[in-house]
């Protein structure tokens, strides 16, 4: 997936905010439930931001004083999975 390229949560997609900085996702058409680490939750704000994909991995490495490679892998992990399970689109 391009560093560059966007992805949006699915418009069918609710989130609330759990324990801990924790966020749970509801596909409403689905019924896919999925929760969110902390981490995750970070980049699921930034998705709903519109920021790029690049500029997610900055922000985690700003917020959370990873590396580059690190926070790549995790926007890339966490995305690929979220399409995979359509609570989000690629733009």
């Amino acid at each position: 997936m391009s560093s560059q390229g966007r992805v949006r949560p699915d418009p069918d997609v609710v989130d609330t905010d759990i324990d801990d900085g924790e966020v749970a996702l509801l596909h409403l058409g689905t019924k896919t439930y999925f929760s969110l680490n902390v981490t995750g939750a970070r980049i699921w704000r930034h998705l709903k931001q519109g920021l790029s994909l690049d500029d997610v991995s900055g922000r985690l490495q700003a917020e959370f004083d990873v590396d580059r490679a690190q926070a790549d892998r995790s926007v890339n992990q966490l995305v690929e999975e979220l399409v995979r399970n359509n609570l989000a689109q690629r733009v």
